[in-house]
């Protein structure tokens, strides 16, 4: 567990390494990780007198929860879907998510969340360097969070068009035999969940505003405004991105049944020219007594002439014709 105050707007927020009591002004961040979360709700008791809802602290351990909002009378509750950093480094599956849970109260915020989950570890380097205008409320610190979660999302959408892009030079050089559809389509599976959490995490931000302990300030509203543009942004690009794959599909079985066509015309071509010289080479083969041609000194010439003459003038007329 890590313990920081904020204070006032702008001011850096302290690390402490205890505290008995809340602040009059700015507010207090407990921050927990699941492996060591068994205690938090005590924390919570010991500091408001708020005791917390038994299924919301089940919620809290749950890393799988999916995105939601529920407000009680002494608290809000948010869990967020974020993504661990299985997402850059698997070759298979690039949206892996873990939950983290905010619990707001008016001086306190606590978040359970799963180790792994960067996004925190990244708000508090950035405090560290004094890089963001510190908040004074939970809720304006819940926001900075959401919005740097969000962004993460981002990277695995331009970590999905670099492979697909990779993926769709492949499939349209005629010279690359590559057909793994399986990868292709897993890729479209996830473009699929990235939407379908985008959109959950949008119903989980509607949820917020609308059922939100106290009431929103204009500065706060600009603030959700912004982060469910930024989720509706990252969901249009994974939706753009199901759209290339699938137009990536129909480019290369259309590429395929080209070459098909190619193929089979090439085939009934050569068959065309082919069948009136077994025509004929048929006729001068049967085995009758009575067949002129066979007694003749030039028969064989005059078959052979004839047969490449027609031969060569059907090749002629099939390559003026540019079929050939």
């Amino acid at each position: 567990m890590q313990i920081f105050q904020f204070g006032r707007q702008g001011e850096i927020p302290l690390r402490l390494d205890a505290i008995d009591a809340l602040p009059h002004e700015g507010f207090v961040w407990l921050d927990f990780t699941r492996q060591n979360a068994a205690e938090w709700p005590s924390w919570v008791k010991r500091l408001t007198g708020v005791v917390i809802n038994e299924e919301h602290v089940n919620d809290s351990f749950n890393g799988d929860h999916m995105s939601t909002f529920e407000d009680t009378e002494d608290y809000d509750m948010l869990i967020f879907q974020a993504l661990t950093p299985e997402e850059c480094e698997s070759t298979q599956h690039l949206i892996v998510t873990k939950s983290a849970a905010f619990f707001i109260f008016e001086r306190l915020l606590v978040t359970v969340r799963a180790a792994e989950n960067v996004s925190f570890d990244v708000v508090k380097r950035k405090f560290c360097e004094t890089k963001l205008r510190f908040p004074s409320t939970p809720f304006g610190f819940v926001h900075v969070v959401l919005d740097t979660m969000v962004n993460r999302y981002l990277t695995v959408t331009d970590e999905l068009e670099d492979r697909l892009e990779r993926i769709g030079d492949k499939l349209m050089d005629p010279k690359d035999g590559y057909h793994d559809w399986r990868e292709l389509m897993r890729y479209r599976k996830q473009a699929h969940g990235l939407e379908i959490l985008c959109e959950k995490n949008l119903d989980t931000i509607n949820a917020w505003q609308s059922d939100v302990r106290g009431e929103i300030t204009e500065s706060q509203r600009i603030r959700l405004a912004d982060l469910r543009q930024h989720i509706e942004r990252v969901a249009r690009h994974a939706d753009a991105i199901q759209r290339d794959i699938e137009i990536a599909v129909q480019l290369h079985f259309a590429s395929v049944s080209h070459k098909t066509n190619e193929v089979v015309r090439s085939l009934t071509v050569l068959s065309a020219i082919f069948f009136p010289l077994t025509l004929l080479t048929g006729i001068w083969g049967m085995n009758f007594e009575h067949m002129p041609e066979l007694s003749w000194k030039y028969g064989y010439a005059f078959a052979l002439t004839t047969i490449s003459v027609v031969g060569i003038s059907l090749m002629i007329y099939f390559k003026r014709r540019r079929i050939l």
